[in-house]
C-alpha cells in the first residue's frame, strides 16, 4: 500500500468502512476492521510514518525528516551517493558497500570518474581511503598528437583529482601519492611475505612457489649477514649456475666463494639448515621453478620503490585514516602493493579498519588469488574493499570474484567530453537488490 497513489488508498479506505458496516450483525469485527483501515490511511499520509522500498536506501538527510526505509524499518541512514537514477539519487550505507563493490569497465576515464565517486564517499563519511591505480602506461611523449598521450596525462592526474574531491572537506592536506615508477622516491615497505604472496598471485607455478620459500630464507641470511638488501641478490641465487653451486653446498659473495662447510658460527648452523631445505626439493621442480623465477629475477632485483626495513608502512595508513594514492608499475608490484594490503587489514582484531575504503584495480595477467584474499580480509576488517576489474574479466579472475561483491557498477555509454556518463548498477546486498542505470557527473 505505501507505493498507492492518494487515491487508491482512498478507494481501499471506502471498500474496507463499506465491508464494517455490512458486518454490523458480528460483535466487534466492524470496529476492528474500521481501526485498521483507519491505521492504515493515517500510516499511508501522517508526517513521521513515511515509509518506501527505495531505489537503494533511504538518504540519512531525509531520516532526519522523518522518513523510513522499509527494508530496515529504520530512519534512513543512508550517508554514501552512488549516481543519479530516473527515479532520484541512489544512496547507499556503509555497511552495503563492505559486503564488496565490483567496478567493471575497459574505458580508463569510467574508471577514474567511478574511483573519483568512491573517495568523494570516503571524505563525506570521513574515513580514509587507500587506491592502488592501474599500471602506469608506456612513454608516449614522442608521439603528441596520441591518443594514449592524452589518457597517460589523465590517469597522472588522478591524485590530483583526489586533492581536488578532498578540498571542501578540508582533507586536501591528507592526500598523499605514491609513484612506484618514480625513483628515487620513499619507498614501499614490504615484508618477505609479501614477496611470496605476490608471487603466488603471478601465476608462476607450484614450482616457483616452492623454490621461492626455500630459497628466500637463505638470501635474506646472506644478507643479514653481509648487510646487503636481500632483494639485490635475488637474481644472483636465481641463476642456473649459482643455484647448482648452491645445492653442492657452495656461493659467491662479493667475489668470494664460501663454502657451507667451512662456517663453524652459529649463524653458520641456520645457514645450512636452510640450504637443507633447498636441497630437498627435487631437481626437475627446481629447475621449472627456477626459469619461472628467473623471468622476474632482474625486476626484483632493480625493485627501488620497495623496501623491507623502511619506507611507508600501509599499516600506518589504515591506523591513521589517510587519503593514499598508489601506482605500481608492473603486475609484479601491483601484486606486492595488494599482498600489503590484505597483510595491513589482517594485522589486527576484526573491525580494526572499519573507517576506511581500499580500492585495488585488478591486473588481469594476476590470477585472482590476491583479489578473493583481499575481499575476504576486508570482510574481517570492517573494511569497503573494492576491485577495478575488465568489462569482461578472464575466466581465472572471473571465477575468483564473482561471489565477493554484492555490488557491481559496469560502465555503460561514457561522454568523451567528460561530462556525463551512465552506469548499470547491479545490487544484490541482502534486503536491497535492484538494477537501474545512473548517471554519473564529472
Amino acid at each position: 500500500m505505501n507505493d498507492d497513489s492518494p487515491k487508491e488508498v482512498a478507494w481501499h479506505f471506502g471498500y474496507a468502512t463499506a465491508l464494517a458496516v455490512s458486518l454490523c450483525a458480528a460483535p466487534f469485527v466492524p470496529e476492528a476492521i474500521l481501526a485498521y483501515a483507519g491505521y492504515r490511511y493515517l500510516r499511508h499520509f501522517t508526517y513521521g510514518w513515511r515509509s518506501w522500498r527505495a531505489p537503494g536506501r533511504v538518504p540519512h538527510h531525509l531520516g532526519h525528516r522523518g522518513y523510513r526505509d522499509e527494508t530496515t524499518c529504520r530512519l534512513g541512514d543512508a550517508t554514501w551517493p552512488i549516481g543519479l537514477a530516473k527515479t532520484g539519487q541512489v544512496w547507499l550505507r556503509r555497511e552495503d558497500l563492505v559486503q564488496g563493490v565490483a567496478i567493471e569497465g575497459d574505458d580508463p576515464q569510467f574508471q577514474a570518474q567511478a574511483i573519483g565517486n568512491l573517495v568523494f564517499g570516503a571524505c563525506m563519511n570521513r574515513m580514509g581511503a587507500i587506491i592502488v591505480e592501474g599500471i602506469a602506461r608506456p612513454d608516449v611523449a614522442d608521439n603528441a598528437n596520441s591518443d594514449v598521450q592524452e589518457d597517460v596525462e589523465k590517469e597522472e592526474m588522478l591524485a590530483q583529482g583526489f586533492i581536488e574531491l578532498a578540498r571542501p572537506f578540508g582533507r586536501d592536506n591528507e592526500v598523499y601519492s605514491i609513484d612506484l615508477d618514480a625513483v628515487p622516491r620513499p619507498p614501499l615497505r614490504i615484508a618477505a611475505s609479501t614477496l611470496a604472496a605476490a608471487i603466488a598471485d603471478m601465476r608462476l607455478g607450484s614450482e616457483a612457489e616452492t623454490l621461492h620459500g626455500a630459497l628466500m630464507p637463505f638470501i635474506e641470511m646472506v644478507a643479514q649477514r653481509r648487510k646487503k638488501n636481500p632483494l639485490e641478490l635475488y637474481a644472483a641465487f636465481v641463476d642456473a649456475v649459482a643455484l647448482e653451486r648452491l645445492v653442492a653446498g657452495k656461493y659467491e659473495f662479493d667475489l668470494h666463494e664460501v663454502s657451507a662447510e667451512e662456517i663453524t658460527s652459529a649463524d653458520g648452523v641456520a645457514l645450512k639448515a636452510a640450504l637443507d631445505l633447498i636441497c630437498a626439493i627435487p631437481k626437475t621442480i627446481r629447475e621449472i621453478g627456477r626459469i619461472a623465477l628467473a623471468a622476474h629475477a632482474a625486476e626484483i632485483t632493480g625493485l627501488k620503490s620497495v623496501s623491507l626495513t623502511e619506507g611507508l608502512e600501509l599499516r600506518s595508513v589504515v591506523s591513521a585514516q589517510g587519503i593514499v594514492c598508489i601506482r605500481p608499475s608492473s603486475p609484479l608490484t601491483t601484486a606486492l602493493v595488494i599482498a600489503r594490503c590484505v597483510e595491513a587489514l589482517m594485522d589486527g582484531k576484526p573491525g580494526h579498519a572499519a573507517n576506511n575504503l581500499i580500492h585495488v584495480v585488478y591486473h588481469a595477467e594476476l590470477s585472482g588469488t590476491l583479489a578473493r584474499r583481499f575481499r575476504a580480509a576486508a570482510v574481517r576488517a570492517g573494511a569497503i574493499g573494492s576491485l577495478s576489474l575488465p568489462a569482461r574479466p578472464p575466466g581465472h579472475i572471473h571465477t575468483a570474484t564473482r561471489k565477493t561483491t554484492a555490488l557491481r557498477i559496469q560502465g555503460r555509454d561514457w561522454n568523451s567530453e567528460g561530462a556525463v556518463g551512465t552506469a548499470k548498477v547491479i545490487s544484490t546486498i541482502k534486503g536491497c537488490s535492484f538494477t537501474l542505470d545512473i548517471e554519473m557527473p564529472a
